[in-house]
């Protein structure tokens, strides 16, 4: 009789080891420390060699749930709405004086707050190549893989989508311009008149997950910026723009929760604006402003950076350092229309004075 167990016994560890180690299914399935077989679990593991991810060594995940970090500590800001405010009262009282702010109402029409899920974004752009974490890319499907896997979620520094390059000619991505609108509080942008190959990066789209963040910095060339939160939770510290000298004042590469944690202590008794951002806000993040964010929630936003006549001075320095030709181009344009932008520009310098050189990268396709 024991032998008629057998068989049966037999065949169902066959079927269970099928479904483990040779199964297409995306599904996740662990087996010891870690073991995934599916193609988007192998990919990910290639992928997390390559950009040297710590996964949970440091414990970083486990320690984060079990603080409660959504009380703010610092300085509140001013709540605003583009309903019962003037765009002259919020330039002149904030975009003007480079004052944070939280702007309600502004992505109302938008469809991308009906629209953009990461589910939504697994049909739309699935086969689809992303920039993450250090300027890496990594195909949608795999992403959204990593999102949903037990194991990946518990790393310590989440790998999210932080992408500049998503709205270029020919990328299938390039349909989410039509999903919102730049409000039209940000109507002034002195670089609006270069292309937006020539212009420095400038707008980026975030997917990211629970406890991911960025890292202190200011945003590039004396810029502000708007950020709107589609879906999620996200939480803000913004230190005014002497706080620190540079980089090197801090740990410029720790990020996200690991900061919260660690760094804040270090620098809860200096000034600060501490911000929770919740759906449908936008955050008004004025130039030269150091902050850094992690969020609470998975979370999708889109933010744009603009420059105003008050940062001109200081940016076209920051400008020609980094991009000399362009420079000379968008000196040239400003000049063609003073009224419109900020008057005459005097500059002398010109290509003769200057070196430069161009590289060239051979473009690769973005979509399967």
């Amino acid at each position: 009789m024991r032998r008629s167990y057998i068989l049966p016994i037999i065949v169902l560890l066959v079927l269970i080891l099928y479904r483990i180690y040779v199964s297409d299914d995306e599904t996740v399935t662990y087996m010891g420390n870690f073991n995934e077989t599916c193609r988007a679990g192998t990919r990910l593991r290639a992928f997390k060699k390559v950009i040297g991810s710590t996964w949970d060594y440091r414990g970083i995940a486990k320690l984060f749930d079990s603080v409660n970090l959504e009380t703010p500590f610092g300085e509140s800001v001013d709540y605003i709405s583009v309903k019962t405010t003037s765009k002259e009262h919020f330039k002149e009282h904030y975009l003007h004086t480079n004052t944070p702010c939280i702007i309600q109402d502004v992505p109302n029409e938008w469809s991308a707050m009906k629209n953009w899920s990461f589910e939504s974004f697994k049909e739309r752009f699935g086969k689809c190549k992303f920039n993450v974490t250090g300027n890496n890319r990594l195909k949608y499907d795999y992403y959204y893989h990593y999102i949903h896997s037990p194991k990946h979620r518990q790393d310590d520094e989440p790998i999210f989508i932080f992408d500049s390059t998503f709205a270029d000619k020919g990328k299938k991505m390039r349909e989410l311009l039509n999903e919102y609108t730049i409000p039209e509080w940000f109507d002034e942008d002195l670089f609006e008149c270069l292309s937006d190959e020539e212009r420095p990066n400038f707008r980026w789209l975030l997917l990211s997950t629970r406890r991911a963040g960025t890292s202190l910095h200011v945003d590039p060339v004396c810029t502000s910026a708007w950020n709107t939160m589609i879906q999620g939770k996200k939480r803000w510290i913004l230190f005014p723009p002497k706080t620190f000298k540079s980089e090197d004042d801090f740990d410029s590469v720790i990020r996200g929760a690991e900061w919260f944690l660690k760094e804040y202590p270090k620098y809860k008794h200096l000034p600060h604006k501490d911000i929770i951002q919740l759906p449908g806000e936008t955050v008004f993040l004025p130039s030269d402003w150091w902050h850094i964010t992690v969020n609470f929630e998975d979370s999708i936003a889109v933010t744009q950076n603009v420059l105003t006549r008050n940062n001109f001075d200081k940016a076209r320095e920051q400008v020609y350092d980094a991009l000399p030709k362009v420079y000379l181009k968008w000196i040239r344009i400003l000049n063609e229309n003073p009224e419109k932008y900020c008057g005459k520009v005097e500059e002398t310098r010109t290509l003769d004075s200057i070196d430069y050189s161009s590289e060239f990268n051979e473009s690769e396709s973005d979509c399967e």
